[in-house]
This record gives structure tokens, sequence and C-alpha cells, in this order.
């Protein structure tokens, strides 16, 4: 009798006395025939074990990625609204800073109506963007920790893993199991059959490992110019701020 492990569910079948395992698994469920009248060979439990690993290996890839997406998007979202935000709080401090003497008017738009600017209310929302703006880093330097994890999966100088997000070994544990069908006491159909179903898996989390990549340099390079943007208006608040503190002194 094969030891599988964990929760099974048997079902009988008549044919050449096989046993069919149903293995419960989040990636996928294992469905195997046993003949239980042979017993299984090492090399066999050895082939299965490393299998059953890649299931495991596969489904904490999934995982990974359905965390790095969710954080993308958050990430994207983000950056779109500091970037809409920005311009917004921009235009006022243009605003701001001619009339404090700091700018030559060249970017201030012609003006044919009075602007009332709360310059107190201003600094306050430019504050609270650069806080925002602090907590979308601490969530891109979360991403690019993930990123950069994902990203050596595949190493180049790895002759065996150069292109696979899930090491090679768990797609050629049979290549040696095979031509020993005689031997074995699971059928080598229904391991053809579920292998099948497990690399159609792969296929599909490959697929999204490939686009989540993509995607994250997408959104990093969003954020590099996002920070472009927002840094040298955070410095000229800064300034204005200390023009505007010496301005009301002097009305002292």
């Amino acid at each position: 009798m094969p030891s599988l492990g964990g929760d099974s569910q048997f079902l009988n079948s008549e044919a050449m006395k096989m046993k069919t395992i149903v293995r419960e698994h989040p990636l996928k469920d294992i469905i195997l025939e046993f003949d239980e009248s042979k017993e299984q060979p090492d090399f066999e439990k050895e082939a299965l074990s490393i299998y059953y690993e890649a299931h495991d290996e596969l489904y904490a890839l999934k995982k990974r990625l359905d965390v790095l997406a969710s954080g993308l998007f958050r990430a994207n979202d983000s950056i779109a609204d500091l970037y809409m935000e920005g311009l917004t709080l921009e235009q006022s401090l243009d605003i701001v800073e001619d009339a404090l003497g700091l700018s030559d008017g060249n970017d201030i738009p012609e003006i044919t109506a009075e602007i009332t600017i709360d310059v107190t209310a201003l600094f306050k929302d430019i504050e609270q963007h650069n806080q925002s703006f602090q907590q979308l880093y601490e969530l891109i330097e979360d991403l690019t920790q993930r990123y950069n994890f994902e990203m050596e999966l595949m190493d180049p100088a790895d002759e065996y893993q150069e292109d696979w997000p899930i090491h090679r070994r768990y797609f050629e544990m049979f290549d040696k199991v095979f031509p020993r069908y005689e031997e074995l006491s699971v059928n080598i159909v229904s391991v053809d059959d579920d292998q099948q179903a497990f690399l159609e898996a792969y296929q599909e989390i490959s697929e999204t490992y490939m686009s989540n990549l993509d995607f994250a340099e997408e959104v990093f390079e969003s954020y590099r110019m996002l920070y472009e943007f927002v840094e040298p208006m955070y410095e000229r608040t800064s300034k204005a701020i200390e023009a505007m503190a010496q301005k009301m002194k002097g009305k002292e």
C-alpha cells in the first residue's frame, strides 16, 4: 500500500485491482491510481515525493504572485492619485511663491480674477501629500524586495533554472521512472493525466508570473517619474514656509 500522508479520499476501481487515491491540494487535487498488489519501490516513492513537493512549490509561487499583484495595483492607484493631487497643489504653490517673491512669474498663468489661497491650509495639504508619498515609498520598497526575489528565481548562471520560476527538477522526476513502468505500483496513465493538469496550472501561473514582473517594472517607472515631480515641490514648499515665516516676522 503506498503511503501518501495527509488527508486523502479513497475511491475503488474494479479494473486490475487498482485503487484511485485523491490527495487534496489547494493548487489542484492529485489523482493517481495504484495497484495494491505491488510493493511500492523506493525510486517511485522518491519521484512521487518530488511531485507532491512540486505542487507545494507552485502553490507557494501563486500565493506570492497574488500578494505582489495586490500591492502593485495599490501602488499604481496611489501613484495616479498623488500625481493628480500634486498637479493641483503645485498650481497653488506657484501663486504663493510669486506672492512671496520666490519666482520670476513665468510659470504663473494670466489671472483675470481675484484668487484667494489659504496659505496655511496649502502647506498642510502638501505636508499630508508628502506623508502619503512616504507611505507609498514604503510600499514600493516592499514590492521591490518581492520583485527581486522572484527575478532571482531565474538565474542565468544556473543551467537548470535559467528561465523557470520553479526548479526544473519538478518537471523531470518521472523521466527515469516511466521506463521501469512494470515495477511501478502507480499507474503511469494516471500519472501522465495528472501531470498534464499540473502543467496546465503551471502554464497559467507562469504567464501570471511574467505579466506581474512586467507590470512591476511599469509601476516602478511610474513611481520614479512621480518622485522626480514631487520632490522639487516639497523642497519649494520648505523654502516658501521659511519665506512666509520671515515675512510674518518682519510685520511684528
